[in-house]
């Protein structure tokens, strides 16, 4: 039956190719004409093929007549070609841009069980940028970001439809729903398309992952990952070191007596310190932030990380900064307090002082060399004085 429907509708199309209204007409009519649902998908491959002028508009029709007319279909054969028919009729109104069919694109979403369809149709409201269902989108993307449900893997694919669709939306609004996929409870395929498609929503997420830092809604994981994720935009190295600052002024803002958090804020802290190491920063806040991690840091690492920075920052602030370390250093070995893990501190200060290259370093370094210190102590010393300016 559908060969010799085929091979109707290849003849009477012979006579009509020179035309191209005519043709579209045709297909039109056969289209509607048809009853049977694989003959409608008979048609549609024949029109793919052909290219017509004028088949988005047949697309946009089809499509109509799918969601209002055939959803009746009863058979399990019926329905699995109404889904294939749904699937490749939004891709096709998504590839042409038919803006038109945007609302029976979301009564696809909404009328479908299939997930495959869904995904399509969410996918083709995104390619063709329908604005009013740009929050339709991102409240499904939301609600499934919450929770899986009872079928994961039918969430997901919905998912990847939803998170490809904001891609193509390119609005800000739908740069944290995808944010929150890309750290969310999906496999690794889903989260990392979702952290590929961020880059595309916007290039300088700055202003939403801002909002993330700063707002009490969000928990500590989220705010170490939306500072890693700030890191991997393609913001500027001034924008990251910014934003870096303010991570981190929230890193000490933030207090909690859970092992976990804290934790997590200490992880957060150290992270920012090793971005404003990367991009500099002018930003003076950032001086107490690292008075603080070198004197109430939770780890070894924190408060060497302080002086790291202070060292790469190489202003006189930071030098200034860390000859007061030196000092007190200084004045702890006259008194006789220094331990070991203070000596191997005091390497890493003299040797970021060096880094600064600013001559503030220069009295305390002087004052190393005067003192009883180690040999190995006196060698760094001289070393770093050897690189002031």
């Amino acid at each position: 039956m559908m060969k010799r429907f085929v091979c109707v509708l290849l003849v009477m199309i012979g006579g009509f190719s020179a035309f191209a209204d005519e043709e579209i007409e045709l297909y039109t009519y056969l289209y509607n004409a048809a009853v049977n649902p694989m003959d409608k998908l008979g048609v549609l491959r024949l029109v793919v093929e052909s290219e017509p002028s004028g088949a988005g508009e047949f697309y946009a029709s089809a499509l109509n007549q799918l969601v209002t007319t055939e959803m009746n279909w009863q058979t399990a054969t019926d329905r699995e070609i109404a889904d294939e028919l749904a699937i490749q009729l939004s891709t096709l109104v998504g590839k042409e841009e038919v803006s038109s069919a945007a609302g029976d694109l979301w009564r696809v979403v909404e009328t479908f069980s299939n997930p495959l369809v869904k995904a399509e149709a969410v996918m083709a409201l995104g390619r063709m940028r329908a604005s009013d269902f740009l929050p339709h989108v991102i409240q499904i993307l939301n609600d499934l970001n919450l929770e899986p449900g009872n079928d994961p893997i039918t969430a997901e694919k919905i998912a990847y439809g939803a998170i490809l669709s904001l891609e193509k939306y390119q609005a800000q609004e739908g740069y944290l729903p995808v944010f929150f996929a890309s750290i969310g409870w999906y496999s690794d395929r889903i989260k990392d398309t979702a952290k590929k498609s961020l880059t595309v929503i916007l290039s300088d997420p700055t202003e939403p992952l801002t909002e993330v830092i700063h707002s009490p809604a969000y928990d500590y994981q989220a705010k170490l990952d939306a500072l890693r994720t700030m890191e991997a935009s393609n913001g500027s190295a001034e924008v990251k070191a910014d934003f870096a600052v303010a991570a981190y002024t929230e890193g000490w803002l933030a207090a909690t007596s859970i092992t976990r958090e804290r934790m997590l804020l200490n992880i957060t802290r150290k992270y920012a310190m090793e971005m404003i190491q990367r991009y500099k920063t002018e930003n003076a806040a950032v001086y107490p932030l690292l008075d603080r991690s070198y004197k109430s840091g939770t780890d070894w690492e924190e408060r060497l990380g302080a002086v790291s920075t202070l060292g790469a920052l190489a202003t006189p602030e930071a030098a200034r900064q860390l000859s007061n370390y030196l000092q007190l250093f200084n004045t702890g070995l006259q008194r006789g307090t220094i331990t070991t893990n203070d000596e191997r501190m005091v390497r890493e200060v003299i040797s970021a002082l060096g880094a600064t290259g600013q001559s503030a370093g220069r009295v305390a370094l002087n004052t190393v060399l005067a003192l009883d210190w180690t040999n190995a102590v006196k060698i760094r010393a001289r070393e770093a004085l050897g690189k002031l300016r």
